[in-house]
């Protein structure tokens, strides 16, 4: 280890480099929010990544913001009314003291992810092993940076060299040994390490790592600085020093060392799991989730706008999208489509030689009937099935978009009796009809209301009684709460405006559907 006489010669620059103000890009709703955090007094500072400070201000990246445990309902209620929504962390990133909310710019609709901590909570990936004594250091040590309170350098190059250390794996060392591939302290830490020291001296990080956490741990970080000045990329000496981070803050271990290995293993395995199976693997809603239908005439754009709102929401949040119409049948709807198609050829040839009067005919007539009763009932299957996975969905928490949800003919309802009919089809039509009434309506319809006259624009092939009936009725069930359940749960969106006020109009909707959604968690600073 480094003697702390040696500590002083370092050759790191003393003055500290000035932060730049004023960013223009920052997101409005967020320099608002903490113009407000410093104007009520509440304790808290940016506690890490300074650097990319910026980068969280215009909602590019997370902002990891420590508050003093005795503010944080204050700090929880402030968040509220700036319309912040309290989330829960996927299950292998929930960490004791450490909460997340969401939010989202009222004038640019970006979202932005605050990481809360009412406890320095770091260590591995997926673990988080190690609840380090620091708040009130860091708190205490608070200056103002571009609008937001950001700890002294030392103390945090002092803890991001413990990060850095803790989080080193043995297949970087054996990476670093080897010079294969990228380093295994990453580029982007190294950077923040040369970024933060030029801020401050080394004699300065030696002091108020060892005023917080001690001289041994002073020892360890000390000695990571200068490894990383003279040779990053040694790995034996990186593991070395490792082993010693490890030691030293052994005091400080909230897991054995066989349990937090057992959840590393754990959540890497199911993090390979492609399949989408399992917990979500992003934020959710504390409690239940919420569901989105979308409705509207064809031309609308409900495809557009189903896939903009899961790209956008599904950035941070786990949402699920469902296209419940009838373009992605299942292998048995497009055999039976198939087979319905077949005795239709028949039978048309058939009528065409012998006459449509003889028995041949009327059989194959019925079969045909038949089987396009059982691609529309396969069809109604095939609906339910995805409305189930997302009745599961809500329940986990998530957030899911149907594009399109089946109400009645011709908005994706029951179709056999309308359609079809005829002898036979009697009985497919009651269970086709009885499956359509078991559909639990979502949460809210968002309906995209269009002029048949701009639906007919937009798609020129469609045939115009269909376009204009399909208005007529969407424009009932809005209306008649007696007629469906659209009309007490609804937001109606003028989409016959350009595509970019109506996906604005959307995502505001959206927005504003998840801060009513209720929450079973209050935030707590509480060990658990």
């Amino acid at each position: 280890m480094i003697r702390t006489a040696d500590v002083s010669t370092l050759s790191i620059p003393a003055e500290p480099i000035m932060i730049e103000t004023g960013d223009p890009g920052a997101l409005q709703t967020v320099v608002a929010l903490f113009a407000a955090l410093n104007g009520e007094g509440i304790r808290y500072c940016h506690w890490k990544s300074n650097l990319r400070l910026e980068r969280g201000l215009r909602g590019a990246t997370d902002l990891d913001i420590l508050v003093d445990p005795a503010d944080a309902m204050r700090f929880h209620n402030l968040l509220e009314d700036f319309g912040v929504r309290r989330m829960l962390a996927p299950p292998g990133k929930r960490y004791p003291s450490i909460a997340d909310y969401l939010g989202c710019d009222g004038a640019t609709g970006v979202l932005f992810h605050l990481h809360v901590h009412y406890q320095l909570v770091l260590g591995e990936q997926f673990v988080k092993n190690y609840r380090l004594p620091l708040a009130r250091y860091f708190l205490n040590s608070a200056r103002p940076s571009m609008g937001v309170m950001v700890p002294s350098p030392e103390l945090e190059l002092a803890v991001l060299s413990l990060r850095a250390l803790l989080k080193y794996r043995d297949r970087d060392a054996i990476k670093d040994i080897l010079l294969i591939r990228s380093p295994g302290i990453p580029a982007p830490i190294q950077d923040e390490i040369q970024w933060l020291a030029a801020q401050t001296t080394t004699a300065r990080v030696y002091e108020a790592a060892a005023d917080a956490l001690g001289v041994p741990a002073a020892d360890v970080i000390v000695a990571f600085l200068l490894q990383m000045r003279a040779a990053p990329r040694n790995g034996r000496e990186l593991l070395r020093l490792r082993r010693a981070a490890r030691s030293t803050l052994a005091p400080y271990r909230r897991l054995r060392r066989s349990r937090a290995l057992a959840r590393y293993l754990g959540e890497t395995v199911r993090r390979r799991n492609r399949l989408r199976l399992g917990p979500p693997r992003k934020m959710t809603l504390p409690g239940r989730g919420v569901s989105v239908g979308l409705l509207g005439a064809d031309g609308a754009g409900k495809t557009t706008v189903a896939a903009e709102l899961t790209t956008w929401l599904g950035r941070m949040v786990e949402v699920r999208g469902y296209y419940q119409g009838s373009k992605q049948p299942s292998a048995a709807s497009r055999g039976l489509y198939l087979a319905f198609r077949a005795f239709r050829r028949a039978h048309r040839d058939w009528s065409a030689h012998f006459g449509a009067g003889n028995m041949i005919a009327r059989l194959l007539a019925g079969a045909r009937r038949l089987f396009l009763s059982g691609h529309y009932l396969s069809v109604g299957i095939d609906r339910y099935r995805r409305h189930r996975a997302g009745l599961r969905a809500v329940d986990r928490g998530e957030v899911v978009i149907y594009d399109r949800f089946p109400l009645i003919a011709p908005l994706d309802g029951p179709v056999i009796r309308q359609e079809v009919g005829g002898r036979g089809t009697e009985e497919l039509s009651r269970v086709e009809e009885s499956l359509y009434r078991r559909f639990q309506p979502p949460d809210v319809f968002l309906v995209l209301a269009v002029d048949p006259e701009i639906s007919l624009r937009r798609k020129p092939d469609h045939d115009r009684e269909a376009i204009e009936a399909k208005a007529r009725l969407l424009k009932r069930l809005i209306e008649d709460p007696e007629l469906g359940p659209v009309a007490g749960h609804k937001v109606v969106i003028d989409a016959g405006r350009p595509l970019a006020i109506v996906l604005e109009d959307a995502r505001r909707s959206v927005w504003r559907i998840l801060l009513d959604a209720e929450s079973t968690e209050t935030p707590s600073p509480k060990k658990r």
